[in-house]
């Protein structure tokens, strides 16, 4: 059980005198070694025949172990609300009995063992092939997938609203489309035909459209040095508004100066002199800035008006060449043909713009679907990230029947007198003569022993006709040491041959025991210590010893 994996307490000497537990298993005939090492750290090292591999981690060897049975990951949620994995000493309890604890319950493991939520009926799911009570979803991934659902939601509703408001202002109808094309590709195949028309209202207009560029990129270049004069105009006023203030208070501080000084009552007193002097000098130098600022301002108002003035003649020269080409225009061979030229144009434009609303209108619709089709994936991403598992559903409830008949079964084949029925709950718990089977139950040792014997049984009948992942392994450590008599132990086994047979290469049972006087098959094995230390059969020895 050490090499597989389990937590088992060895003596000191054990501990002190071994370096490994292994162990070979056959994994689809395959011989697999498991050596694990003695001690206070976790080590197992696996050799299938390719590329060792060591665990140093009972996590990650506990997904390695697991997979050995099941194909599919399964991820639990713990006590912490974190994830977890099955470690191999929290499935090993459900198939192996020790004559320590195990006999005392269904299924024991320490307090510090137990830290996967409703752990007992986690693992007889998984080995019955069950999906998992409480499937561990990240809570972030369960709100991440509401969000995106309510996102998605809203989009729907504006892509509603705008695919309503294009059908109803426009009165769009897909049904115009081919009309429309057609329409379109009609009217560019008789402006083609017009090109020589064209060309020539090209030639007769080519002087004039050259004037009317230049023109127009004068007036442009004014229009720009406008608005540079404007906003240097409106600087210089910011400017001049707190040179002013900033004038006013000078000159109040040279005149409030001038009236303290008369306090001194001497003609050469010169107590505020140098305020005097200071504000004096800051008001005449302020005062010739003002002068340089209007001066500025007198040159910025003269350069505006020339612009002003030169805009004035560029606009009149543009409108008379433009009525010059119109003119020309108008007195070509080619005017008649102007007229359904421009009627043609306008025709296509609007033929274009009915089409783009068209085909935008289809753009939205396929956006339309798009966005319901992942509603309807968000949606299953949001129930399939919910922190609680199945509950009660067919296969479920199907399971419970099956292991109730099953358990009931095999207390008849162990001869269990004093119970009178045992079922499971809703949570697979156990229940014997109407009150949960506990290690404080009224039940006695032979009994236990029976109830025991038979949960386990139960387990492995059912899990293997449900095509489960139980591995088909039962180990049981001194039974026979608990009351249990040969006759019935000899009708337990006898029927463990019967599912074994039913099974082949798919079950092994492994008994424990100093006095087993069972018939044994011809494919059945002993495994008896291989030493003797003073009269006593021993599987152990320390190298050297002087034994027989």
């Amino acid at each position: 059980m050490q090499a597989l994996g389990h937590e088992v307490e060895l003596p000191p000497k054990i501990i002190e005198q071994c370096e490994f537990a292994e162990i070979t298993i056959l994994v689809n005939g395959r011989p697999v070694v498991l050596r694990r090492r003695l001690g206070s750290d976790f080590e197992i090292s696996i050799n299938d025949g390719s590329a060792p591999k060591t665990f140093t981690a009972p996590a990650e060897y506990g997904t390695w172990f697991t997979a050995l049975f099941c194909d599919t990951p399964r991820l639990f949620t713990d006590k912490n609300n974190h994830a977890a994995v099955l470690y191999a000493n929290v499935l090993l309890p459900s198939i192996s009995v020790d004559q320590d604890h195990g006999w005392t319950t269904d299924y024991w493991t320490p307090p510090n063992r137990n830290f996967i939520v409703d752990q007992r009926q986690e693992v007889i799911r998984f080995l019955t092939g069950l999906p998992e009570r409480h499937p561990f979803r990240a809570r972030t991934e369960h709100d991440a997938a509401k969000q995106a659902l309510e996102r998605t939601e809203h989009s729907i509703e504006m892509q509603r609203f705008i695919l309503d408001r294009l059908r109803m202002n426009d009165h769009l109808s897909e049904d115009e489309e081919p009309g429309l094309a057609e329409r379109r590709l009609q009217l560019l195949r008789e402006l083609e035909s017009s090109k020589e028309i064209l060309e020539a209202i090209r030639s007769t207009t080519k002087f004039f459209d050259g004037e009317i560029e230049s023109l127009e990129a004068q007036r442009n270049g004014l229009l720009g040095r406008a608005a540079q004069l404007a906003q240097r105009k409106e600087q210089l006023s910011l400017v001049f508004s707190e040179l002013e203030g900033e004038e006013d208070i000078l000159t109040a501080n040279v005149q409030a100066t001038d009236l303290l000084r008369r306090f001194c009552d001497r003609p050469d007193c010169q107590m505020f002199a140098t305020s005097e002097r200071s504000f004096g000098r800051s008001l005449l130098f302020l005062k010739d800035q003002i002068k340089d600022l209007k001066a500025s301002d007198r040159e910025l108002g003269t350069e505006n008006v020339s612009v002003g003035e030169q805009l004035t003649r560029v606009e009149a020269l543009l409108s008379t060449k433009r009525e010059a080409r119109a003119s020309a225009v108008n007195s070509s061979p080619q005017a008649a043909a102007m007229t359904r030229l421009g009627a043609l144009t306008k025709d296509l434009v609007q033929t274009e713009l009915r089409l783009a609303k068209i085909q935008q209108y289809k753009v939205e619709q396929s956006r339309f679907e798009k966005l319901l089709d992942r509603r309807e994936q968000e949606a299953v991403a949001v129930t399939d990230s919910r922190l609680t598992g199945v509950r009660g559903s067919n296969s479920v409830g199907d399971a419970r029947q099956l292991l109730s008949n099953a358990m009931q079964s095999w207390l008849v084949t162990l001869g269990t007198q004093n119970t009178r029925g045992a079922h499971f709950d809703d949570d697979f718990v156990l229940f014997v003569d109407g009150a949960k089977f506990s290690t404080t139950t009224h039940q006695s040792g032979s009994t236990r022993t029976r109830i025991v014997l038979a949960f386990h049984a139960a387990l492995l009948e059912v899990s293997l006709a449900r095509g489960g992942n139980h591995p088909g392994w039962l180990f049981f450590d001194a039974p026979k040491q608990h009351e249990l008599s040969q006759t019935d132990f000899d009708a337990y086994a006898d029927r463990l041959q019967m599912i074994a047979a039913r099974y082949p290469g798919k079950v092994q049972i492994v008994f424990s025991a100093a006095d087993l006087k069972t018939q044994f098959q011809a494919d059945d094995e002993m495994w008896l210590p291989g030493f003797t230390v003073d009269g006593v059969a021993r599987f152990l020895v320390p190298l050297g010893s002087d034994v027989s």
